[in-house]
């Protein structure tokens, strides 16, 4: 059975407004455009790349994102990286941390391409 990895870029869903925070509308965006993405997919894997995102979410923004990802049925039940840079790593680590809160256990934080592609690419538990 072959594995669809779908790439997802931060700078086309996540953008600064005028006064320099992340609009955290977007981040729902976001999430909404990687659910419409896997729609009609079996077994597919997401990483999500936030290194060139400018700005960052506020920890409230964070928490509210981690909520929002039952809104999206089954599509975060796969497995989905987050690929970010070292200086957002524990923004990144935290929403995972949440989702897992929310029964959301396969979401995971990494700040090296490489290894969020080798864990996406291991075969899932059970």
């Amino acid at each position: 059975m072959s594995t669809i990895v779908r790439v997802i870029r931060s700078p086309d869903f996540l953008r600064v407004r005028a006064d320099g925070q992340v609009d955290p509308d977007m981040g729902r965006r976001l999430l909404e455009q990687v659910a419409a993405a896997a729609a009609g997919l079996d077994e597919y894997r997401v990483l999500i790349d936030i290194r060139d995102a400018v700005g960052q979410l506020k920890p409230e923004d964070v928490i509210a994102m981690a909520g929002m990802l039952a809104d999206y049925g089954q599509t975060f039940r796969h497995k989905t990286a987050v690929l970010c840079p070292r200086e957002r790593f524990d923004r990144a680590r935290f929403f995972a941390l949440l989702a897992a809160g929310e029964g959301f256990r396969n979401i995971r934080a990494f700040v090296s391409y490489e290894a969020g592609m080798e864990w996406l690419m291991e075969p899932s538990p059970g």
